[in-house]
């Protein structure tokens, strides 16, 4: 079975949430994923935090119907050294998962594909 996930954000959205909702990176970020975010500059900042959210959700929706993902935290999405995202699981590489996250200036997009 393959499953598929896909998901749009304003950029401008995401940064709205980090200025004005305190906590609001920890609540949706992991503490690597937050790191990686914050040594960006200022403009590509929330374009980053973006995409990951965008990430998130789609793949949310990939694997919701076969995975028990309790939080948004249980999914992290890093980089491989060539800069090719790669998703963790509760901690775990899911090698049954691929995601691609694009983004513009103000658009972030990201698809994500689950084998089972």
């Amino acid at each position: 079975m393959h499953y598929c996930g896909t998901d749009i954000i304003e950029v401008s959205r995401i940064k709205k949430a980090i200025e004005e909702t305190q906590g609001f990176l920890e609540k949706v970020y992991t503490q690597g994923e937050i790191e990686i975010g914050n040594k960006k500059g200022e403009k590509t900042k929330f374009q980053y935090f973006a995409g990951r959210f965008a990430a998130k959700e789609a793949i949310f929706k990939a694997i919701s119907k076969t995975m028990d993902i309790k939080s948004i935290l249980d999914i992290e999405i890093l980089n491989e050294e060539s800069g090719r995202p790669y998703v963790n699981i509760k901690g775990k590489r899911a090698k049954n998962i691929d995601v691609s996250i694009s983004h513009v200036e103000e658009t972030a997009i990201a698809t994500a594909t689950y084998s089972v």
